[in-house]
C-alpha cells in the first residue's frame, strides 16, 4: 500500500472513538494480522483496546505519536501476568463479570508462577495457556482453556520432549491421559463431566498434588470412594508408608477403568498369595461377579421372552433397578469391609434371580400351554379324521 493510502485510512480511522475500535483500526494499519485475532477475542466485545494493554496515544495518525505517552510496546513475558492482573485483580473491575479476582495470588503460588519468579522465561504465564490478542471466554468452544481444549492446550509445554527433559520430567502425561479412561470420555466422547488436566491440578494455581492430597483430589468427583476409603484400613496404612492413596492402586494420568478383576491384580502389588487380605479381595470379587451373573443370566431369559414375544418392559426396569444397585455398591469395595459387600451386593443379586424366576416361569406357562394347545388340535384332527372316514363308509353302504 502506498503512503497516500496509508495516510488517508489513518485519518478515517482515527476519527472512530477509541472505545469502539478506533485504537484497534488505527494499529491494525500496521499490524493487520494482530487485530484480526483481536476481532475475535472477548477484550474486543467487552471494548478493552490495544492500548489498555500497550498504552501509547489512540488518537495519533502517526507512529510517533501513537507510540508515545506511556507506550509500553511488546510487554516482556516476567510482566505478563501483572498486566493482567491490572484488571483481573481488580474487584471494580471485575464485579459485574462475577470473575475471581485471586487468580495472580494463585498464580504466584502454583509451579509456574514460582519458576518465573526465579527468572526462568521457560515458565507458563497468561498469553501460554489463553493466549495473547485471540483470547476467548473459557466457556468458548475454540477457546484454548475450554475443558476440551486444556489437555492439548498443557501438552504443548508438558508433552515437549526438550522441556521435559530439561527439567526432568518422566513420560507424557497427555499420551497417557488420551489413553486413559478420563481421556477418552473427555476427548472421544466429549463428556465435560470428565476431569481435564485443571480439575486435578488447578488452573491458575497449578501444582502437583501433594503425597497426601491425592484423595481429596479424586474426591472431587469419586465422594462414594473417598467416604468408604477413609473408613478402611488403607487410609491410614498408606499415609504411614507414605504412599499416594488413589494413584496407587488406579495409576495417575493414565488411570484405567477400575473393572472388579482388580482386586485380583491390584491386591497382590502389595500383599503376598496366600495372605489374608489377597482371601478377603478374592472373596469380595466372588460377591460381586455373582451379582451380575445373575443379572446377565436374567437379561438374557428377558431378551429370549421378548422373542417370543412377551411383554418384558417391566423386567427390563427391574434389572435397570439391579444395574445402578450393583455400581453404587461397587465403591464401597475400598471399605474392606466384607459384610457390607454382601449386603449392597445382595440387592442386586435378588433382583436377577426373581427376574430369572417371573421368566422362567411365564416361559414355562407358555410351554404347556403351546403342549396343551397341540394336543387339542391332535385329538381334533383325528376325530375329524375318524369321522370323515366313518361317513365315507357309511356313503358307501347306502349306495349298495
Amino acid at each position: 500500500m502506498n503512503p497516500a493510502a496509508v495516510l488517508a485510512l489513518a485519518a478515517s480511522a482515527a476519527a472512530l472513538p477509541a472505545g469502539e475500535g478506533g485504537a484497534a483500526s488505527l494499529c491494525g494499519l500496521c499490524h493487520p494480522d494482530v487485530r484480526v485475532q483481536y476481532e475475535t477475542s472477548i477484550h474486543r466485545s467487552e471494548e478493552i483496546s490495544c492500548v489498555s494493554c500497550h498504552g501509547g496515544d489512540p488518537s495519533a495518525g502517526d507512529v510517533a505519536g501513537a507510540h508515545g505517552r506511556g507506550f509500553r510496546g511488546r510487554v516482556r513475558r516476567a510482566g505478563i501476568p501483572d498486566l493482567c492482573a491490572s484488571c483481573h485483580a481488580d474487584a471494580g473491575i471485575m464485579r459485574p463479570y462475577n470473575l475471581p479476582t485471586d487468580q495472580l495470588a494463585l498464580y504466584r503460588t502454583s509451579a509456574h508462577g514460582r519458576l518465573l519468579a526465579r527468572g526462568d522465561d521457560r515458565a507458563a504465564v497468561c498469553t501460554d495457556c489463553h493466549g495473547a490478542h485471540d483470547i476467548r471466554s473459557a466457556r468458548d468452544p475454540s477457546s484454548r482453556v475450554h475443558s476440551l481444549n486444556v489437555p492439548q492446550t498443557c501438552a504443548r509445554c508438558h508433552s515437549d520432549a526438550s522441556l521435559r527433559a530439561a527439567f526432568g520430567h518422566l513420560g507424557d502425561p497427555y499420551a497417557d491421559f488420551a489413553a486413559s479412561v478420563h481421556g477418552e470420555a473427555l476427548l472421544r466422547r466429549g463428556n465435560l463431566s470428565a476431569p481435564d488436566c485443571s480439575r486435578c491440578h488447578g488452573a491458575h494455581g497449578a501444582a502437583p498434588p501433594g503425597m497426601g492430597d491425592v484423595d481429596k483430589v479424586c474426591g472431587q468427583c469419586h465422594q462414594t470412594a473417598r467416604y468408604w476409603f477413609r473408613t478402611g484400613p488403607h487410609a491410614t496404612a498408606m499415609a504411614r508408608e507414605g504412599m499416594s492413596e488413589c494413584a496407587s492402586c488406579h495409576g495417575h494420568h493414565a488411570t484405567a477403568a477400575a473393572p472388579v478383576s482388580l482386586l485380583e491384580t491390584a491386591c497382590s502389588g502389595c500383599h503376598a498369595a496366600g495372605t489374608a487380605p489377597l482371601e478377603l479381595a478374592s472373596r469380595m470379587k466372588t460377591l460381586y461377579d455373582g451379582a451380575g451373573e445373575e443379572i446377565e443370566t436374567a437379561r438374557a431369559l428377558v431378551d429370549k421372552a421378548a422373542r417370543v414375544p412377551l411383554y418384558v418392559e417391566d423386567y427390563r426396569a427391574r434389572l435397570q433397578e439391579a444395574d445402578t444397585s450393583l455400581i453404587e455398591s461397587l465403591p464401597t469395595m475400598h471399605s474392606l469391609d466384607l459384610s457390607r459387600v454382601e449386603h449392597l451386593t445382595a440387592r442386586a443379586r435378588s433382583i436377577g434371580r426373581e427376574v430369572q424366576a417371573e421368566v422362567n416361569g411365564k416361559l414355562g406357562d407358555r410351554a404347556w400351554r403351546r403342549l396343551g394347545l397341540a394336543a387339542f388340535w391332535f385329538y381334533l384332527l383325528v376325530t375329524v379324521a375318524i369321522l370323515a372316514r366313518r361317513r365315507r363308509r357309511w356313503a358307501g353302504g347306502g349306495g349298495r
